[in-house]
């Protein structure tokens, strides 16, 4: 786990090279290519680092672990979408581009340099060669709770994803502040990313149950405030909505993969976790193409109408379908 996430850093941060010179060539086509090229070499973060955590931190610890580890996200991002934003009118370009290099290698010499295992002593090498990606797909199935947080990332990612692909859409068009709006949108996500999880741990975390029962709620909660933003005259007003959208939104995501590090063992987790990756990414792809084809027939604000209430629609589904079961989770 630790070697697949230190490479996976690794040729993020060369790809990032390939999109400075795709850039610079102001080939659609190569740009298009080189973006594709780092959600590939990427693709394997996420579910590893997911999986190793609970290897990292005592079991007790884990829902705050997996706070901080959002939460930590959602500084970065809020902290590089801002701070991005105001330098594209400082620096140039490539000086950015060769900044998000250096920090992806420097990235990689953390994750190859700790010292404690990221896989449980017991489970051996060849326990774990013979678990496909298939075992997994069969225990998802099996397991009503684990299919209930699988689904979540991916149906929710249908509404929301193709969204965010349109912030700089809403910042040159509607509100006509440049990249200037676009950094400040991006950044509100990663503001909201942080905040929310805390508040929702603090307040709903005594029990497992209690705080997975809260997904639901959060998902609905994004499509609320996502909903006002296409009444919203102001790019202002819109960062404060993105924030409180995505304290939802960042709590869904944090505690979905909270529930699936807690609720299974450690040699199925990577390939649970694997799976859970996979259907986001093709439900992002199809988000992304579907909302942007709608986007420009009927609008943009159109579709900021429409996909918050199908994001809310599908909240109070999934609230209503597994309350039961984080009900007689804390009961077991």
């Amino acid at each position: 786990r630790k070697r697949i996430i230190a490479i996976s850093e690794f040729l993020s941060g060369v790809v990032v090279l390939l999109i400075l010179y795709a850039v610079n060539t102001e080939n659609v086509i190569f740009i298009l290519f080189s973006f594709g090229m780092l959600s590939v070499v990427s693709a394997a973060y996420m579910p590893t680092s997911d999986a190793a955590l609970p290897n990292v931190v005592e079991k007790e610890f884990l829902a705050e672990a997996n706070v901080i580890f959002f939460s930590s996200w959602g500084i970065m991002a809020g902290l590089g979408a801002g701070i991005g934003g105001y330098l594209t009118t400082v620096v140039s370009r490539d000086t950015l581009f060769t900044i998000d290099f250096l920090s992806f290698i420097i990235s990689a010499f953390i994750v190859f340099s700790i010292k404690k295992d990221l896989s449980e002593q017991k489970h051996l090498k060849s326990d774990e060669e013979n678990i496909n990606f298939v075992d997994g797909v069969k225990y998802v199935l099996s397991r009503k709770e684990i299919l209930s947080l699988v689904i979540t990332k991916a149906t929710f990612s249908i509404s929301a994803s193709g969204l965010l692909s349109l912030f700089t859409v809403l910042s040159y068009e509607i509100y006509k502040t440049g990249d200037y709006g676009t950094g400040l949108m991006f950044g509100a996500r990663g503001i909201g990313a942080l905040i929310g999880p805390i508040i929702i741990r603090y307040f709903f975390g005594s029990t497992d149950g209690k705080l997975l029962n809260t997904i639901g709620i959060t998902i609905m909660a994004w499509g609320l405030f996502y909903f006002f933003i296409s009444f919203s005259a102001s790019v202002y007003l819109t960062v404060f909505l993105l924030i409180l959208g995505h304290s939802g939104g960042g709590s869904q995501w944090a505690f979905s993969t909270y529930g699936l590090q807690v609720l299974t063992p450690d040699n199925l987790r990577g390939r649970i976790a694997g799976i859970d990756y996979s259907l986001y990414f093709f439900m992002n792809t199809i988000s992304t193409l579907m909302i942007g084809y709608l986007a420009t027939i009927y609008g943009v604000l159109f579709v900021f109408k429409l996909f918050p209430v199908l994001g809310f629609i599908f909240g109070f589904v999934w609230y209503l379908s597994t309350r039961s079961i984080w009900l007689n989770l804390d009961k077991s």
